[in-house]
């Protein structure tokens, strides 16, 4: 049985070389040993493969003007209707009223038995997003589809992981005190859930959040600790032959000359013991497709 980890990271797109992409540095070996050593930038080619890692560029704008936004964006990656299409434009951050039944019929979360949600949330972001009714694609998609959303108490069980991996910014938040960990035991965690699932997705938002700020330090300090994580995200999951899936909903990060998002490529990045079944992955309507070919 195929056992998938999707790392869907927010806000993060293929842009030019140059000073304002904080990919185009060196040290970041988690997110080039996908792209064959290369950095994540528009010269990495479209398309990268090897027997066990394939890394290509997705388009994100969907074939709508204006720029791409998290809530059409997310939820065409999750089930590959374009909801950018059906809304008549872009929409964010939460999911279009026209993206509701889509959702509901086609996420991942939905279609695909043994899923797991793996990020954990803080009790008031819990209620609060009751009293408003104001979900997340995520977050919506696991109400829906009858998944829990996994709580702070999950969290320091290690069945769970924090968004920011080490949960260094979680306490403030939660409202709680919390043990600050590695991102190679945050890996540790999502593959253990993993192995009792065949889909367990993992959101990282501060990317966006920092691409916005156009905040380089913080950029690269996010990107420091995402490939930590992800390098020991990929050697854990393939000692259990668990594929990992890296990709995002819409550029930002990759040029912090600009606060808003950019219709750039967004990266499909797989690492696994079959990653040619993303090989014919071109845009985000793609990806929800290819993961139901790979588990089914």
């Amino acid at each position: 049985m195929h056992r998938l980890i999707f790392v869907f990271i927010d806000g993060i797109g293929l842009g030019a070389a140059g000073d304002d992409n904080p990919f185009d540095v060196d040290g970041l070996s988690g997110f080039e040993r996908f792209s064959g050593g290369r950095r994540w930038t528009t010269d990495t080619g479209e398309i990268s493969r090897s027997e066990r890692t394939l890394f290509t560029q997705l388009d994100a704008t969907l074939g709508v003007s204006g720029l791409p936004q998290s809530g059409t964006g997310q939820a065409t990656l999750f089930t590959g209707v374009n909801c950018a299409e059906r809304a008549g434009r872009h929409y964010g951050p939460f999911p279009h009223s026209t993206s509701l039944p889509v959702l509901n019929e086609h996420s991942l979360f939905a279609v695909i038995e043994a899923t797991a949600f793996a990020n954990a949330y803080p009790d008031r972001f819990l209620e609060r997003s009751r009293r408003r009714n104001r979900w997340s694609v995520t977050t919506r998609s696991c109400i829906q589809a009858g998944l829990s959303i996994r709580t702070i108490d999950d969290l320091t069980r290690g069945r769970a992981v924090s968004a920011d991996l080490t949960r260094a910014g979680l306490s403030s938040v939660a409202g709680v005190e919390l043990d600050v960990i590695r991102e190679s035991e945050a890996a540790e965690h999502l593959v253990g859930l993993a192995a009792d699932h065949r889909l367990t997705v993992f959101e990282y938002f501060h990317t966006d959040k920092v691409g916005h700020a156009q905040d380089r330090e913080a950029a690269d300090a996010r990107l420091a600790s995402l490939s930590a994580f992800l390098d020991a995200l990929v050697d854990m999951a393939a000692n259990h032959d668990i594929t990992v899936l890296v990709s995002s909903d819409h550029g930002n990060l990759e040029d912090l000359s600009v606060k808003t998002h950019t219709r750039n490529p967004v990266p499909l990045a797989v690492a696994g013991p079959e990653p040619g079944v993303f090989a014919s992955c071109r845009s985000l309507t793609d990806v929800s497709p290819a993961v139901r070919r790979l588990l089914s």
